[in-house]
């Protein structure tokens, strides 16, 4: 017998008879529950924001993170030099309210999704009731950490990337936050109040932006939002 067969064949011998069983693929719900819900631990990050605006370079912005079960500080560097972050800490919303507003405006499926930041995730796609797709986001498997997310235009063009590029979890015990939570009309993270002029609200955050008018005595919302997010501005502040 060779020697390369006897290698194939101890190969073989020293070979597990029974492979690894894969992690069970949760259901789409429970999934996106979690990551509303976020970790039950502290955690920090480092996010890199990616604007793709048609015909134009992509824009970047770097976020960095601190969470703490229930509440998250973001604080988001504008592309000018030495220009300020905007800083802004939240509650997390409940989220059995933030899963209901998802579907119903989408249909929600779970793949694999790779790693991201050295983390194992899934992957959740959601599509609009026509089949477009509108967001995908990649969700750690271990803490429920939402890792990643795309939002893409009615074109599939992509249009806005946010990624974990560094992350600490467990992060340093966040006892408690300087900044007082937010409050008034809910935003988009990142976004601030830019404007008003005739009765038409501008909000921006630097690359992107969008309105709020009334039209026949209804709020309508017209620019860069997905339609979660647009259905949620318009939602009384709690």
């Amino acid at each position: 017998m060779t020697r390369f067969k006897l290698a194939v064949l101890f190969a073989l011998i020293a070979a597990p008879l029974h492979a690894k069983p894969r992690a069970p693929r949760p259901g789409a719900e429970e999934l996106l529950l979690r990551s509303l819900a976020g970790p039950a631990t502290s955690y920090a990050a480092v996010e890199r924001v990616q604007v793709f605006l048609p015909g134009k370079k992509p824009k970047a912005l770097k976020a960095e993170v601190l969470g703490a079960p229930g509440r998250v500080r973001r604080a988001v560097f504008a592309p000018k030099k030495n220009a300020p972050p905007l800083v802004e800490v939240r509650e997390r919303e409940k989220p059995e309210a933030g899963l209901a507003r998802l579907k119903a405006h989408y249909e929600i499926a779970v793949s694999t999704g790779g790693v991201v930041a050295k983390r194992r995730t899934w992957k959740l796609e959601l599509r609009l009731k026509s089949g477009i797709l509108r967001r995908a986001l990649w969700v750690d498997r271990d803490s429920g950490l939402l890792m990643k997310r795309e939002t893409y235009r009615d074109d599939g063009t992509l249009a806005r990337r946010e990624r974990t590029v560094k992350l600490e979890l467990p992060g340093p015990a966040q006892t408690a936050f300087r900044e007082a939570p937010f409050a008034g009309p809910w935003m988009p993270e990142g976004f601030s109040f830019a404007g008003e002029s005739g009765g038409t609200r501008r909000y921006s955050n630097g690359l992107e932006s969008y309105e709020i008018r009334t039209d026949g005595g209804k709020a309508v919302v017209s620019g860069d939002l997905a339609e979660d997010d647009a259905a949620r501005v318009l939602e009384p502040a709690k």
